[in-house]
C-alpha cells in the first residue's frame, strides 16, 4: 500500500434547520441515488477500504472541494497537522479508529496536545456512507461531533446492516447528551454541502480509499499506533528544531 487525518477554521453557524423528519431525512438519501444500492467492497490484499471502478460521484451537487470542510480537534496554531479522510461505514476505518486513531487523539491532539487532528468525510457507496456521515455532522452542530464519531465507529455491525438507521441515530444523539428534536431536524441537505465539500477535498490530494491519513501534507500508512507515534514525534522534534535554528539566525541587537 502506498504511504497514506473538530473545523480546520471556524464556519458560520448554519442555517435554521429546517424540520421534516424522516421524510425530509430519506428525500435527502434518495437524492443521493449515485451512491447505490449499497454494495460492500473490500481491498482484499490491504487494510483500506478502496473506492469501486465507478466510484462514489459527487458531481452533480453543489459544493467546491473546500480544505476547510473538516472537523478538527487540537489547537489550530499546532506544528503538526495529522488529517484523516474516512467513511464511519469503513470497516478498516472501524479497526483503525477503534484504537490506534482513538488513542492517538487522546494523547496527541487534546485541547492542549502537540498536533491538530482534522477528521474529513470520503463518503464511498456503502449503504449508510452518507446516513452516517450526517450523524456525524448533526453531532457536530450541537458541539459533540467527536462523542458521535467513536459511538458510530463502535457500533457499526449495529447500524451497518440496517437500510433505516436513523432511529438507532437518533438513540445514540440521546446517549450522547444530544437534543433528539434539534438533532432530528438537523437531517436535511444542509450538511451535504459539508460532506461533500470534504469528499472533493479528498478527490483533490488522490484519496481513493479510507481510511488515508496525511501528516503535515505527506501521505502516511494508516498502521500501528507506535508506527504513527514515531512520525508524530519526528515531525514534533523536526518543528522545533527548524524553530530554533531560525531563533539562532536572527542577529542580535546592536547595544546602543
Amino acid at each position: 500500500m502506498n504511504k497514506k487525518t473538530s473545523k480546520q477554521k471556524a464556519r458560520p453557524a448554519p442555517a435554521k434547520a429546517r424540520s421534516g423528519g424522516n421524510r425530509t431525512f430519506y428525500m435527502v438519501l434518495a437524492g443521493i441515488a449515485v451512491v447505490g444500492v449499497g454494495a460492500l467492497f473490500y481491498a482484499g490484499r490491504d487494510s483500506e477500504s478502496q473506492s469501486p471502478a465507478t466510484p462514489f460521484s459527487v458531481a452533480d451537487l453543489t459544493a467546491d472541494a473546500d480544505a476547510n470542510a473538516g472537523v478538527a480537534l487540537g489547537p489550530e496554531d499546532a506544528a503538526v497537522t495529522l488529517i484523516e479522510f474516512a467513511d464511519f461505514q469503513c470497516p478498516h476505518c472501524r479497526n483503525f479508529n477503534g484504537l490506534t486513531g482513538r488513542l492517538l487523539r487522546q494523547n496527541y491532539a487534546g485541547p492542549e496536545g502537540p498536533i491538530r487532528w482534522i477528521s474529513y468525510d470520503f463518503p464511498l457507496n456503502f449503504t449508510n456512507s452518507i446516513t452516517s456521515a450526517l450523524a456525524g455532522r448533526c453531532a457536530e452542530a450541537q458541539g459533540q461531533f467527536w462523542r458521535m464519531h467513536d459511538l458510530l465507529f463502535a457500533r457499526q455491525d449495529e447500524w451497518g446492516p440496517d437500510s433505516s438507521p436513523k432511529d438507532k441515530f437518533l438513540r445514540y444523539a440521546e446517549e450522547t447528551g444530544l437534543d433528539r428534536g434539534e438533532f432530528e431536524d438537523c437531517f436535511d441537505e444542509r450538511h451535504l454541502t459539508q460532506i461533500v465539500a470534504s469528499r472533493k477535498y479528498g478527490d483533490e490530494l488522490g484519496v481513493t480509499g479510507t481510511p488515508t491519513l496525511f501528516l503535515n501534507g505527506e501521505r502516511i500508512r494508516a498502521g500501528s499506533y507506535q508506527g504513527i507515534e514515531k512520525l508524530i514525534q519526528e515531525a514534533l522534534a523536526a518543528s522545533a528544531a527548524s524553530a530554533e535554528a531560525a531563533e539562532d539566525s536572527v542577529p542580535e541587537t546592536a547595544e546602543q
